[in-house]
């Protein structure tokens, strides 16, 4: 199967993707992570999804937030979650705004909720699209902190996973049944959230950036995005969708993780005839989203918002 195939050629260069790692060695990162309450709203309202069947993973841990200081991070997520961002997009879109659903990436075992979710609606509000962020479902990790701790620390060094390497099968299309629920819901809901369902769409970061490729691909009824953005993801040679959505992907030559990637998907997608913009930074790393580090990547958002425009899914010049 040619999307399996392609998934799994993706999954074996995804070491990790949290931007965490960048700012100091993996021990000392690990050592600072704490336990945080979970917010009571999720600074929003959430939206349970229904789950898909999933193989059994023994006794169920529980979701559980942390932090290490500057942003936030959510594990063992079993109930996915749509969680539309409070307050009104600024503009005037009316009763029929664009909606952009964010993507976190957290290499499927936790999400970059800040950075990669809140962080990055508080940009898109103003840009007047009605945001969400997609909780989705991640591998199950030990029920502690501790064992978070110890497990995110054995994924830094590059060490084998406890239950064994990532199996597309069984774990990845979770992430991405979850991405297909939630568009089919914005869609649902559209004269209820103020959505346009001709206009609704995914970002996603990383891990998040692979989950949109995978449920774009997978093409299924009813769950094809308007648009997508991958945002340091994959580039990979790859199958591209029938009528393939407009594609922005952006990503720094010195991504340690996609950066030695071939641009296969690029060019596909650009040869079907589809739109695609494609944005290569000299530097930058990997988890820029929402971390400004003095690189030309620091003007991703910006050239993903005159690409919105450019493409008519929101108004403005």
């Amino acid at each position: 199967m040619p999307f399996a195939r392609s998934l799994r050629a993706l999954l074996a260069c995804l070491l990790l993707t949290a931007p965490l790692a960048a700012r100091a060695a993996p021990g000392d990162w690990v050592s600072q992570v704490k336990p945080l309450p979970a917010p009571a709203d999720a600074q929003g309202f959430a939206l349970e999804l229904p789950p898909s069947a999933r193989r059994a993973t023994g006794a169920p841990a529980h979701e559980a937030w942390a932090t290490d200081g500057r942003q936030r991070m959510i594990y063992n997520v079993t109930q996915p979650q749509l969680i539309a961002v409070a307050g009104e997009p600024a503009g005037a879109c009316g009763k029929a705004c664009p909606a952009v659903i964010l993507v976190p990436g957290g290499a499927f075992e936790f999400l970059s909720i800040d950075n990669e979710g809140y962080q990055v609606a508080a940009r898109l509000r103003g840009l007047g699209v009605r945001v969400f962020i997609l909780k989705y479902r991640t591998l199950p990790l030990p029920d502690s902190l501790a064992g978070f701790q110890e497990a995110i620390a054995s994924t830094f060094a590059g060490k084998p996973r406890p239950g064994g390497p990532i199996n597309i099968y069984a774990d990845l299309p979770d992430a991405i049944a979850d991405a297909q629920t939630a568009v089919r819901t914005a869609r649902a809901h559209a004269a209820e959230w103020g959505v346009d369902p001709a206009r609704v769409g995914l970002l996603g970061f990383s891990a998040g950036a692979v989950a949109t490729l995978g449920m774009t691909q997978a093409n299924a009824d009813g769950a094809r995005p308007d648009f997508i953005g991958l945002i340091y993801g994959p580039t990979k040679t790859g199958p591209v969708p029938p009528n393939a959505p407009p594609l922005f992907a952006a990503i720094a030559a010195d991504d340690r993780f996609f950066g030695k990637e071939d641009l296969g998907l690029i060019e596909a997608w650009r040869r079907t005839g589809a739109s695609v913009e494609f944005h290569l930074y000299s530097a930058g790393g990997h988890g820029f989203a929402s971390q400004p580090n003095g690189s030309t990547s620091d003007a991703w958002f910006d050239q993903f918002a005159l690409w919105l425009r450019a493409t008519k899914v929101i108004a403005g010049r």
